[in-house]
């Protein structure tokens, strides 16, 4: 049989419902300390460790950070390997409650509620799927409940198929992904994993083996408040200085750049006369030019504040990720297995620089090997999001060859990855 025959779709489709209705939103303004960020990330955890117990893994725990981790015994002596999917969706639109949607599709727009269209240009890939949405009030989650029910599909293929050759498999699903901190209090040692896959992405055939340099720069405007009948010569508005501080960004925004072209991003602004926070991303996959970035924006904000004396402004650069490039070089095979799954899936793959970061950006540069896989997703972080089941299924596929690919060939690779074990 081959492997895409292992595999229960309809089983596939139903844990990810299961799992897409639930709301895990998390929340960026979640008071520092709590977490997770949101209290119902934590009571999702709970459900999905009673149902890892079901399937026969071991190890199940959920930290005091909200991370849940387990394991599945191998049945052959290779690396460990770590699969790891976040709990999380984006507070970037409504997180719930979910409703998912099943349609056959065979052309044209899909109609959700509330006037939500899915254009039939992003769906003409999809011809004769089953296209899975919500019903457009909210997002549909499958960043990351896509990932999460891959791993579980593939999980249980392997219980069921015990004459498949596995390695001992880490399984991790974390919280606060959305919002920069899920991976903040992993321990890798406790983690106890080789070399690990996130399973985040989009495309079934796309490998993600870049990310961007990441600063998340806050700046603070405090101007002086008074009656504006009265305000000649006194008032100094932190709204006014705030737009004069965003005239002066250059021109290279997330709607007119692509591929590997970085960016500036205005992402938040809030306040009034008085005081001004704005929330910047500063993005690019180049270092150097990150830095010449974040530089650039400090010296704008200090040009302003020397414009306007009677104003103070705090510039905080924020740095939250670094481009994983460098770190997956130093165990090429991650990547090279990676590749080899896909085309067993009979897909030729790509690998990717991820306009984004992933949990793997962080795990790299802490040591951890991690690229990102694709789970299939479209339109993540908004009502228009969808899958198709067709996709999920060949996820989970790439997902279990490359689990084969580390049960027979690790041996070639396990003198390199001893003598990392030494170091960490």
């Amino acid at each position: 049989m081959k492997i895409s025959e292992y595999i229960n779709t309809e089983r596939l489709k139903d844990t990810f419902i299961k799992m897409a209705m639930v709301d895990t939103g998390s929340c960026e303004a979640a008071k520092k300390g709590a977490e997770p960020s949101t209290a119902k990330q934590l009571d999702f955890a709970k459900q999905i460790a009673v149902d890892l117990e079901k399937i026969g893994l071991i190890d199940i725990n959920i930290d005091e950070n909200g991370i849940l981790t387990a394991t599945m015994e191998g049945n052959t002596d290779s690396a460990v390997i770590g699969l790891i999917a976040h709990m999380d969706t984006s507070e970037q639109a409504p997180t719930g409650p979910v409703y998912p949607q099943i349609h056959k599709y065979q052309n044209g727009d899909i109609i959700l509620k509330n006037g939500v269209i899915i254009e039939e240009k992003d769906l003409l890939p999809y011809k004769n799927h089953t296209i899975i949405t919500s019903d457009g009030t909210t997002l549909l989650g499958a960043d990351d409940k896509a990932g999460m029910a891959e791993i579980f599909e593939a999980l249980k293929v392997f219980r069921e198929r015990e004459d498949l050759k596995r390695p001992t498999l880490k399984i991790a699903f974390t919280p606060d992904e959305e919002i920069g901190t899920g991976v903040e209090n992993f321990s890798l040692e406790k983690f106890g994993a080789d070399l690990a896959y996130t399973v985040d992405g989009s495309d079934a055939n796309i490998i993600d083996t870049e990310t961007f340099n990441a600063y998340n720069p806050v700046i603070t405007v405090e101007g002086v408040q008074v009656h504006p009948g009265h305000a000649y010569g006194k008032m100094v508005n932190a709204i006014t200085i705030s737009n004069e501080i965003i005239s002066r960004i250059p021109n290279e925004r997330p709607e007119n750049t692509k591929d590997k072209e970085g960016y500036f991003h205005v992402d938040t602004i809030n306040g009034d006369v008085s005081r001004v926070t704005m929330k910047l991303l500063v993005r690019d996959f180049d270092a150097s030019e990150e830095e010449k970035k974040v530089k650039k924006l400090a010296d704008i904000v200090k040009e302003v504040e020397n414009k306007y004396p009677a104003c103070k402004i705090t510039f905080n650069s924020n740095k939250q990720y670094c481009n994983m490039k460098e770190g997956l070089n130093e165990l090429p095979e991650v990547v090279d297995f990676a590749k080899k799954g896909l085309e067993m899936s009979g897909l030729t793959p790509e690998e990717s620089a991820a306009r984004g970061g992933t949990d793997g950006s962080f795990l790299t540069l802490r040591g951890l090997p991690t690229p990102n896989l694709g789970t299939g997703g479209v339109n993540y972080h908004s009502v228009r999001e969808f899958i198709s089941l067709e996709v999920m299924q060949k996820c989970t596929e790439n997902i279990i060859n490359i689990v084969l690919l580390w049960a027979e060939n690790s041996k070639e690779v396990m003198p390199k990855i001893n003598e990392r074990r030494k170091k960490t």
